[in-house]
């Protein structure tokens, strides 16, 4: 695969070549996340070296978490969203990423559809599927 901007159009691109590869491809991404979060990410995506550094700085329990929520996405095919948001209050002829707090929110829900079958003890035919959206929220201050 290539490298991808880090930005909402670069996943969005990132995402779209990834679910138009093998299921097979899907678990290896799956596994290079869960693996190593900052690996797969400088491996994936264009960093600079302010984020690489930020990367490091995060807890393990954080980086652990965020990667179960990407894989546990594309597990399922839901949508991930990576939403940069600046406070443009502080700003200088010279602007600069400078990542204050990162967080992320995810909608897990499981429905109806008929994509998977499942027959109940009284043969009525249903099916459950999870759906969701992965929101990746990256706040900063123009320096």
């Amino acid at each position: 695969m290539n490298k991808y901007t880090l930005d909402d159009p670069g996943v969005k691109r990132w995402l779209r070549n990834l679910y138009n590869s093998t299921i097979e491809f899907q678990m290896s991404e799956q596994k290079l996340i869960l693996l190593c979060l900052y690996s797969w990410l400088n491996s994936r995506f264009e960093l600079s070296e302010e984020q690489l550094e930020y990367m490091l700085s995060l807890s393990a329990d954080f980086k652990n978490n965020l990667a179960q929520q990407i894989a546990f996405a594309i597990n399922n095919q839901a949508d991930i969203t990576l939403d940069k948001q600046t406070n443009e209050n502080n700003t200088s002829t010279f602007p600069r990423d400078s990542v204050k707090v990162t967080e992320y929110e995810s909608n897990k829900i499981q429905s109806d559809t008929p994509e998977i079958p499942v027959e109940s003890e009284a043969n009525a035919i249903f099916s459950r599927r999870l759906e969701g959206h992965l929101i990746v929220r990256i706040y900063y201050t123009l320096l």
